[in-house]
């Protein structure tokens, strides 16, 4: 029985060492943001919103530019709470002007 206790901790060093994770030599990487278009609209910020649709809004008249669909939010509109990276939210004031464009 004891003839087998050497045999069996090489063993499970041999296991642990396979399986510990392995060290980044280097700064640590942020995980990438979402760009669903949102970035580049925060120049557009007071600027009017038209439309409804990725096909056919507009802010301060150029068109919007999204990986995914494009979700705009009036005020008092009821939205989801459901997650998509691609989508583009465009928030209005009560202007019909851009208040905020974020991810989600």
């Amino acid at each position: 029985m004891f003839k087998s206790l050497p045999a069996g901790i090489a063993i499970l060093a041999t296991i642990i060492a396979c399986t510990a994770p392995a060290r980044a030599d280097g700064p640590a990487t942020e995980p990438a943001t979402p760009d669903c278009g949102a970035a580049a609209l925060e120049a557009s910020i007071g600027k009017a919103v038209v439309g409804t649709t990725a096909e056919d809004v507009t802010v301060g008249g150029a068109p919007v530019q999204s990986k995914g669909v494009v979700r705009v939010i009036m005020p008092g509109d009821m939205v989801t709470q459901d997650f998509s990276e691609d989508r583009l939210n465009l928030e209005v004031d009560e202007a019909g002007n851009l208040a905020r464009a974020t991810c989600g």
